[in-house]
């Protein structure tokens, strides 16, 4: 019976079409006659559809890749190499993508399509039944020999779900994190694992019981990845208490709508555990029983576990540092109908081993951290410390008080009985650190209360004694006129007392004059207030606060970089006032404001249509320009409008993209009739550099500008747009305001990186070819500055070919450096085709990281760094040979190198 259906699970999977596309078996991908010979696949090159579930989520692996499996047996498994979709542990998906080999890993990318067919709830019959219910794919199983880098089952087993049984661990350290375990029929390497760490040190154990992971190639060996601590099961009479706490990241996300996911997967089982007490019996409450903790020596994440008798003599007495050996079952402790905590049901008598033992070392996390189970769960019961935490609400419910570091609120409860009468803090004051293991209790998803930090001691809430806090500054009118008075307002907080708080202002760029700020009983906040000025007058200001222990702070705090400031205009402001800045690292003047401007619409609907945008410039000078959101009517360029909206640099639909170019957000728009579009503001390429190529760049200048760029030559074809260059550096020339994806061909705008050419308005350009000018309006998106075209007039004609182009690569390299080997210094040479960051990092033998040489943005080009043999600390690193490592967005590559002293 079992048989047959599973041949009517093939036949659902593999003859079922979705549209016109058949489902292509995995198996038709990878099976090769001969794979000593040629393991590339047979449909290499080609875009296939697979149906299958998902064994290895994303979230193991950097969110990068994951793996499919669509049966059970050798070739039946691929790695999908998609880095845009999360696929989930046990879903069924269907994919359709490009089936490429990397390095001779056959894979899938280029994923068009990403369709999860059924989530991990639906029953298959070639799964096994989990505990719960849930349907989990079943692991084959293998010995290391015939899956080892030269095994007879190591290329049909690639991609696969396996599992080895009685191992030896026989290299603990075989270089990157990698260790070698053998059955008895050869070695086989297991992979450093992914994202999801799976917290096993090789060099702790000499066997291991179960091995379970997929199997994957890389560096010309082949590895199986375990995806998380529940996958390998340790030698040894203990077990880890990683392997018990850690769940999967897909599951975490799921845990606030069903309430239960978190659960862990070893709930029913018996185990025997060792590790030191962190929480001691008696401290916390219990009720009428009794509880402590303990941990994992190394700590950090998963790495704790609590243990609770209703009896409170069931437990001898338990102190910190206590190194114990128990015996129990796995549970969970459910509150509230929400929380659940992974619990250790002791069964026989605790037998201390060792005591006064060191503490596991404590991890410093964001409040922010400790609100979805996503990054709290892997804290449970682990002792952690936030550091510069304000009070923000000293009347929670139930628990002491809450606190925020900037990143989300967190509760502070009082567990333990040290804390029973600790008094309130001062709301606003800030705690340099708090120190408290993590417990998830009670509390709601919705509000994201369900963990508290619980400190153990008074000393662990330690109170900061630095300068004031300044925040929240307003001013009061937003836009003044030369008729008002301007309040400055500010929260001011100390854990001691304000001695003094002042605005000092200036006004067109004369001496600084200073007006007392009072506290004000009914507001809570400091005033102070800049006196009328005349119309067409500059003012910036900052405030100065100082405690009683002369300890004085600013805001903004670095007043030599940026500073606050308003234009004082009548008649109404400008495009120029909203977008210009006295200060070079400063936001828009009026950002948080509701302004009105005028101007002429220099784009039109298809700009808007898959830009999300209109452009509005007023004048042809420099600030002239900015791009307006949210605009329902239908505008063409030339309209002249009136347009009232909030001024932002941060526009929260979409951050990444748009963040530090400021724009209006509109809420109201008034057409006033027709005139000519501004012409064009003519400029050197270089003047739109973006910062990282040039940091004095005034670029910014031109945002939401017509410009104009003349005899330029196409110097380079980048993933998302082209660089052009008319001698005075290069900027870049993009068109997602005409077409919505310009790596889908198309005859207006089609940029082909791997052929290097680019299509423009059906012309095909390729590197060296001169145009005689490039216009549109200068957008600052995704990070960089570029060129938006708006039509096939803003884009000139080939005029020429330019023979000495700048030569930019065409593909990333790392060369080998040079001298090798070297004494005392040596250079290392790298291409970057398109703008992407970088890293460098030189690595000892056997895999610790000595220097970091690069990490950070680069434009294409050809560069060189010189390493001079010292570490990341300055000093001589010792004789021997180091490995030499670049990233750079895909691609990595590792070059050897010998220092001889």
């Amino acid at each position: 019976m079992k048989k047959v259906l599973i041949v009517a699970l093939v036949s659902f999977l593999f003859l079922s079409v979705y549209g016109q596309t058949e489902i292509t078996k995995i198996y038709d991908i990878q099976y090769v006659p001969d794979p000593s010979s040629d393991d590339a696949s047979p449909l290499n090159g080609q875009v296939v559809t697979i149906q299958g579930v998902v064994s290895g989520e994303s979230w193991a692996f950097g969110n990068r890749y994951y793996f499919v499996q669509d049966s059970i047996g050798p070739w039946s498994g691929i790695m999908v190499y998609d880095a845009d979709r999360g696929a989930n542990y046990g879903d069924i998906v269907r994919i359709t993508g490009e089936v490429t080999e990397y390095y001779g890993l056959t894979e899938i990318k280029n994923v068009t399509s990403f369709e999860v067919i059924d989530d991990s709830t639906i029953k298959r019959p070639w799964y096994v039944l989990s505990r719960d219910g849930d349907t989990l794919l079943a692991p084959i199983d293998v010995t290391t020999g015939e899956i080892g880098t030269d095994g007879a089952m190591a290329e049909a087993y690639e991609g696969v779900l396996v599992r080895v049984k009685n191992a030896q661990i026989t290299n603990p350290d075989a270089g990157w994190g990698e260790w070698e375990i053998d059955d008895g029929t050869g070695p086989c390497l297991v992979g450093a694992g992914g994202e999801s760490r799976y917290y096993f040190d090789p060099s702790e154990y000499d066997s291991v019981k179960i091995m379970v992971g997929v199997m994957d190639y890389s560096y010309s060996a082949r590895k199986i990845q375990p995806r998380l601590a529940y996958d390998i099961v340790e030698g040894g009479e203990y077990t880890r208490i990683q392997r018990i706490q850690q769940v999967r990241y897909s599951d975490l996300l799921k845990t606030p709508i069903d309430t239960y996911s978190d659960t862990s997967y070893m709930v029913g089982d018996t185990v025997k555990v060792k590790g030191i007490v962190t929480v001691p019996t008696g401290l916390c409450y219990a009720g009428e029983g009794i509880k402590f903790i303990f941990s994992e020596p190394e700590g950090g994440p998963w790495s704790a576990i609590l243990s609770y008798h209703p009896d409170s003599t069931a437990y001898p007495q338990l102190f910190e540092g206590d190194l114990i050996e128990v015996e129990g079952y796995i549970g969970e402790y459910r509150t509230g109908g929400t929380s659940n905590m992974t619990e250790f049901w002791i069964t026989s008598p605790i037998d201390i081993i060792d005591v006064g033992l060191e503490l596991p070392p404590v991890d410093t996390v964001k409040t922010g951290d400790l609100r979805h189970p996503a990054t709290a769960e892997q804290w449970g019961n682990v002792i952690v410390a936030v550091k510069n935490a304000k009070v923000v609400d000293i009347n929670p419910t139930w628990e002491l008080f809450a606190v925020d570091d900037g990143s989300g609120l967190l509760l502070v409860d009082d567990e333990s009985d040290s804390l029973e009468d600790y008094p309130d803090p001062p709301l606003g004051s800030v705690f340099s650190s708090i120190k408290g293991w993590v417990y998830h209790h009670y509390g709601s998803y919705q509000d994201s209360t369900t963990y508290k930090i619980e400190p153990l001691y008074v000393g662990d809430l330690v109170l900061s004694s630095g300068p004031p806090s300044i925040e929240d500054v307003e001013r009061n009118p937003e836009i003044p006129k030369s008729t008002d008075d301007v309040e400055v307002s500010a929260n001011i907080y100390t854990n001691d007392e304000i001695e003094y708080a002042k605005v000092f202002f200036s006004v067109n760029g004369g001496d600084y004059q200073s007006v007392d700020m009072n506290l004000d009983g009914a507001s809570g906040k400091w005033i102070g207030t800049i006196p009328a000025q005349s119309n067409g007058s500059i003012v910036d200001y900052f405030i100065e606060a100082a405690d009683t222990c002369g300890r004085i702070s600013f805001m903004p705090m670095d007043t030599s970089a940026t500073r606050y400031g308003y234009v004082i205009r009548d008649e109404g402001l400008t495009i120029r006032d909203i977008q210009y800045s006295w200060w070079k690292i400063a936001d828009s003047p009026f950002e948080g404001c509701d302004v009105t401007l005028t101007g002429v619409i220099t784009t039109d609907t298809v700009m808007n249509n898959n830009y999300g945008a209109y452009a509005m410039q007023c004048g042809e000078d420099k600030y002239s320009g900015i791009f307006l959101f949210g605009v329902t009517e239908l505008l063409s360029r030339g309209d002249s409008v009136r347009v009232t909206g909030t001024i932002t640099d941060y526009n929260s639909d979409w951050h990444y993209k748009w963040d530090n170019n400021t724009v209006m957000l509109v809420l109201d728009v008034e057409k006033l009739g027709k005139t000519s579009v501004p012409e064009p503001l003519v400029v050197q390429t270089g003047d739109l550099a973006n910062p990282q190529d040039n940091p004095d760049t005034e670029a910014e200048a031109y945002e939401g500008v017509l410009v104009k760029v003349q005899n330029v030559t196409l110097a380079g074809i980048n993933t998302y747009d082209i660089t052009v260059d008319d001698g005075s550096g290069p900027c870049l020339v993009d068109a997602d305001g005409v077409v919505p994806d310009d790596r889908t061909p198309n005859d207006i705008f089609y940029i082909n990186q791997t052929e290097q050419y680019v299509v423009v308005w059906g012309e095909t350009l390729r590197v060296g070819d001169i145009i005689g000018d490039v216009q549109g309006v200068l957008t600052y998106s995704f990070g960089t500055y570029k060129i938006e075209l708006r039509d096939q007039n803003d884009f000139g004609n080939v005029v020429g070919v330019n023979e000495n182009v700048p030569e930019y690569p065409i593909t990333y390299k790392l060369h080998q450096n040079y001298p090798n080997p070297f004494n005392p210094e040596t250079k290392i040479y790298f291409d970057i085709p398109e703008a992407n960051h970088v890293s460098i990092i030189i690595y000892n033998i056997v895999g610790q990281k000595v220097r970091t040489l690069v990490r950070q943005k680069y434009m294409p080009g050809k560069y060189v760094v010189v390493w001079d043999g010292k570490d990341d600390y300055g000093r001589l690193v010792p004789s021997g040979a180091y490995f030499l490592r670049m990233k750079a967005g895909d691609y990595i590559s590792v070059k050897k190198m010998m220092l001889l002293r």
